[in-house]
């Protein structure tokens, strides 16, 4: 399956992890305290005022990075240590 604009990103996060980070560098918020965003992927990007070139290719680049990164594990060896506040 290839990304659309039209994905919602809860699908987009579900089926391809490794997007969020692609999407991050370019600015692209896709999760939220945990949880993803809600809306379809060209929401996103026209939240970002993405005119419709800068959608299709990133649309593309996406594409060509996942297809890339097709059955690599996300490096899940990094942490986030949390302190409880007194």
């Amino acid at each position: 399956m290839k990304v659309n604009k039209d994905i919602w990103i809860d699908e987009l996060l579900d089926k391809y992890p490794q997007s969020q980070d692609f999407l991050s560098k370019k600015g692209i918020v896709c999760v939220m305290c945990g949880e993803p965003v809600w809306g379809t992927l060209e929401e996103q990007m026209e939240e970002k005022d993405f005119s419709e070139e800068e959608m299709d290719k990133t649309i593309k680049e996406l594409n060509e990075f996942l297809e890339k990164n097709k059955g690599k594990k996300e490096d899940m060896s990094q942490t986030i240590e949390v302190t409880k506040l007194d």
